[in-house]
């Protein structure tokens, strides 16, 4: 078999950083995305980043278009998700194309040792003297790729959470899932019909569940009739806390109006602290019968929509066949999920979504006793929400460190 240098998967900012400097280094890749380039960025697109573009940026993708005399957008102003892909994510996947095998609509659904099984030479370096091999789905078929490396750049908006007790599915969410909105709804544009005059059940208690509070909130004064009920578990005075010292003042802002909202809602909407979702049932078109625990005590209530913003996991059915060392509660890498443990003490209740400070990972938390194999970008954060891709530009050139690969000689390049 011929191996391929490396295989990224996901086509997204740090797969497609990975991508960049790989190609910088006369690397064999291959870049595999279940569907187009970017397209996760592109499905939040109306949402506009907390972060500046310099943040959103990863050097050698840059690097890469500044060569090719792209123009750039600014480097602190803040884009939308859509402006993101269009003014660089897609330029950099076409500037790649050359030298990087980019394949889009291409599921990868196992990845496993050529040879080795599992359970087979544990923690040993012996297991890098096979591939890795890719199972794909393309195109209605089954393909393989063969890689000495593996980025796992895949992240976890794929993949969200359940929104019912203890983080499992309510009782009928699993019937209903296909009609209850994991992600933020653009309320306020293409889905304003969905919500206006209507009545909507919220839940979440981080910053995605405020952006539709807020959504919610402005489109309930502007259309009479829209009314929602916002829910949340925690028992504190206000929805979010606010991050000490917070570097991003969009976020700031967000805080502000959300609480506000909370604290004053619209008429016909309320914010509920304490609170579960114990039960949901779908009836026909006309909404939904859900059950909430509200202080301990159960209300059946009636909804035309339901939003759960209710954050996200990694989807780790992926690498189950590798010597993948997981953190138990975050489901992240071991070493990224201690490294944020100790980075995100949370003194004194503060809230532990702040900021990671850079540098503050390091190489030595990327490892784990599969060799060649790399978690990086989101995925690596686990169900932990303080992920910002300068912290997953920082982990791919880690990772090359690591590996001993740069842009003057690469091992294994043609």
């Amino acid at each position: 078999m011929q191996a391929m240098d490396l295989a990224i998967i996901g086509a997204g900012p740090i797969g497609l950083e990975a991508a960049a400097r790989a190609a910088r280094s006369g690397l064999r890749t291959v870049l595999v995305d279940a569907g187009a380039v970017a397209d996760h960025v592109g499905a939040w697109g109306w949402l506009r980043l907390f972060s500046p573009f310099e943040w959103n940026a990863g050097p050698v993708g840059l690097e890469i278009l500044r060569g090719r005399g792209v123009e750039l957008p600014a480097a602190g102003a803040l884009l939308t998700g859509s402006e993101l892909r269009a003014h660089y994510l897609l330029p950099l996947a076409a500037a790649l194309q050359a030298r990087v095998e980019v394949r889009e609509g291409a599921r990868v659904s196992e990845v496993a040792r050529a040879d080795w099984l599992k359970g087979e030479a544990l923690g040993d370096a012996a297991r890098a003297d096979q591939p890795f091999r890719l199972l794909l789905e393309e195109n209605g078929a089954e393909t393989e790729v063969f890689a000495g490396t593996v980025f796992d750049c895949s992240g976890t908006y794929g993949q969200p959470n359940r929104a019912g007790p203890g983080g499992a599915p309510a009782i009928g969410e699993r019937s209903a899932r296909q009609v209850i909105e994991y992600h933020v709804p653009d309320a306020l544009g293409a889905h304003r019909e969905r919500y206006a005059a209507r009545r909507t059940l919220l839940l979440g208690s981080g910053h995605s569940a405020a952006t539709t509070a807020c959504a919610l909130g402005a489109l309930a004064r502007a259309i009479p009739g829209t009314r929602f009920t916002w829910a949340s578990r925690e028992a504190r005075g206000a929805p979010l806390q606010a991050i000490a010292d917070d570097p991003l003042p969009e976020r700031v802002k967000l805080t502000r109006r959300a609480n506000a909202i909370a604290a004053e809602p619209p008429p016909g909407c309320e914010w509920l602290s304490r609170s579960r979702l114990l039960a949901v049932t779908q009836i026909d078109s006309s909404g939904f019968e859900v059950d909430l625990e509200i202080a301990g005590r159960t209300r059946r209530d009636r909804f035309d929509r339901i939003v759960a913003n209710v954050g996200y996991e990694p989807d780790d059915r992926l690498y189950r066949q590798l010597q993948v060392h997981a953190c138990y509660a975050s489901l992240g890498p071991m070493g990224v999920s201690a490294a944020l443990l100790a980075a995100q003490g949370a003194p004194d209740g503060a809230p532990a979504d702040c900021c990671i400070a850079e540098g503050t990972l390091g190489p030595e938390t990327l490892g784990n006793p599969e060799p060649g194999f790399f978690i990086l970008g989101a995925k690596s954060f686990g169900k932990n929400s303080a992920f910002l891709m300068r912290t997953g530009y920082e982990q791919v050139a880690d990772a090359f460190s690591l590996l001993g690969w740069n842009a003057a000689r690469a091992t294994g390049a043609r």
